[in-house]
């Protein structure tokens, strides 16, 4: 009985949206603004992989919620991806105007990402520079189909956001990429 109420106060707590402190409520002290040991991001051991969750979107337009899953993209079997919209829309197709696709990939692997990068490139895509939760990233952008392409990796596993114009500017589309956060696997 103790282990289960212990599990389910486990997935309570790891399913639940982090919310960040206003600074009316709390005032962080010099020693919590100044780790004593700086974190070092190392690639998982295959053991660790299996416990890497998939991520969830948290900032969205009003209005968009989570619609449905995607199966994984052809050639890309251990990626897949959950598309975020308006309620009104219909879920095909998984990218465009009214969408947010979200593609993960477990373990990280660029490739995806770089078949997306070069699928851009060939239609005249050209990248911008951003900050993407203080490292340098860039969001590619493709102004015949208005797409938005922003890939990152973090340990255990490589992330893709695909927005569009109609509906993201760039730095919105960086703050869905930084409101992502592991939730229920």
């Amino acid at each position: 009985m103790k282990r289960s109420a212990l599990v389910a106060i486990w997935l309570v707590a790891a399913c639940a949206p982090h919310i960040e402190p206003s600074p009316s409520t709390v005032a962080p002290t010099a020693r919590s603004l100044t780790p004593s040991v700086q974190p070092t991001i190392a690639s998982p051991s295959p053991s660790e992989v299996a416990d890497v969750l998939a991520g969830v979107v948290e900032v969205l337009p009003n209005g968009w919620s989570y619609m449905v899953g995607l199966d994984a993209p052809v050639g890309f079997p251990n990626t897949d991806g959950r598309v975020y919209g308006p309620d009104r829309i219909a879920v095909t197709p998984a990218e465009g105007p009214g969408r947010l696709a979200f593609y993960e990939t477990f373990p990280a692997d660029a490739a995806y990402l770089e078949s997306r990068i070069e699928a851009s490139r060939k239609r005249g895509g050209r990248s911008q520079a951003v900050v993407l939760n203080g490292d340098a990233a860039e969001v590619w952008l493709d102004a015949t189909t208005g797409e938005l392409l922003l890939g990152w990796t973090l340990p255990g596993k490589s992330e893709v956001l695909v927005g569009n114009t109609a509906d993201f500017t760039v730095e919105q589309l960086v703050k869905s990429a930084e409101s992502v956060s592991d939730c229920c696997g």
